[in-house]
């Protein structure tokens, strides 16, 4: 796979854009991306659909290993492991010892982009079709991806992104997508970080598959919620440390994007903890 070339960089970054052989030092970090709710705009699909990643540097990949290696073997199960299976919400000590151990994982960070979808400025080509909704959506937590890595809390890195394939898409298509759009970007994402094209795989093929399969679960506990249930939060609360944030500390618009009008998540009772 060929790093995307350095050029694409904005000139008016912070960073200023590595060079290849610079690039080709960088330390590296595990992309892992998985989805929630549905992409359709009918009468009887859900408000909203979210899609996650979750960035586990080189040095912390083991801790992913022996996390969903443990969870399998406490669970009894050599499945791949998935949110809906195998931590549905009677599983309550389950999901516990689950967001305990994601929590720990050392220096791993999370990005969620959310569409609140009756509020969300769509075209009828979009509503109409879940497969470029889809792929919009990628395409815009692959951006956050891509900057969280140019500027890394512990330095720059370079990424190797795996997306949970989705049944029934063809994903040379969502390839296609993507890399026509990067193609047509000026430069205001540094593309540069991500080892280019990204690829679907099946949850079987990757831990970390599975790993972005929790985290989506539990920031889709949150979201089904009342807005004035803490409990139904609990889960994101404790992994709010590792969720991506602005270097003064802002949570919305870097770690967390909603598309559409942000009160959806904002006027939850427990947001102003989450931000906390």
């Amino acid at each position: 796979m060929d790093l995307v070339g350095a050029a694409t960089s904005s000139p008016s970054s912070v960073i200023p854009p590595f060079t290849p052989g610079e690039l080709a030092s960088l330390p590296q970090v595990e992309v892992y991306v998985d989805e929630s709710g549905d992409r359709g705009f009918s009468t009887t699909s859900s408000d909203w659909f979210a899609m996650g990643a979750v960035l586990v540097p080189w040095e912390s990949a083991a801790h992913v290993r022996v996390v969903i290696g443990g969870l399998r073997q406490e669970i009894g199960t050599n499945k791949p492991l998935h949110w809906t299976e195998h931590f549905g919400a009677k599983r309550v000590l389950r999901r516990r010892l689950a967001s305990d151990l994601v929590a720990a994982i050392p220096d791993l960070r999370v990005i969620y982009v959310v569409a609140h979808k009756p509020t969300l400025r769509a075209s009828a080509a979009m509503r109409a079709d879940g497969e470029m909704f889809y792929h919009w959506m990628t395409w815009l937590l692959l951006e956050r991806v891509a900057h969280e890595t140019r500027g890394s809390t512990g330095g720059a890195r370079v990424a190797r992104v795996r997306l949970g394939a989705v049944k029934g898409m063809d994903h040379a298509r969502s390839q296609a997508y993507l890399s026509g759009t990067r193609d047509r970007d000026q430069g205001s994402v540094p593309w540069e970080h991500l080892y280019w094209p990204p690829k679907w795989h099946g949850t079987d093929e990757y831990d970390g598959i599975q790993l972005a399969d929790i985290y989506l679960g539990m920031f889709r506990a949150a979201l089904v919620g009342d807005a004035q249930d803490m409990l139904c939060a609990e889960m994101l609360l404790q992994h709010r440390h590792q969720i991506r944030r602005s270097t003064d500390g802002r949570l919305l618009g870097f770690g967390i994007k909603v598309y559409g009008q942000s009160a959806f998540l904002c006027d939850r009772v427990w947001w102003p903890e989450l931000h906390s």
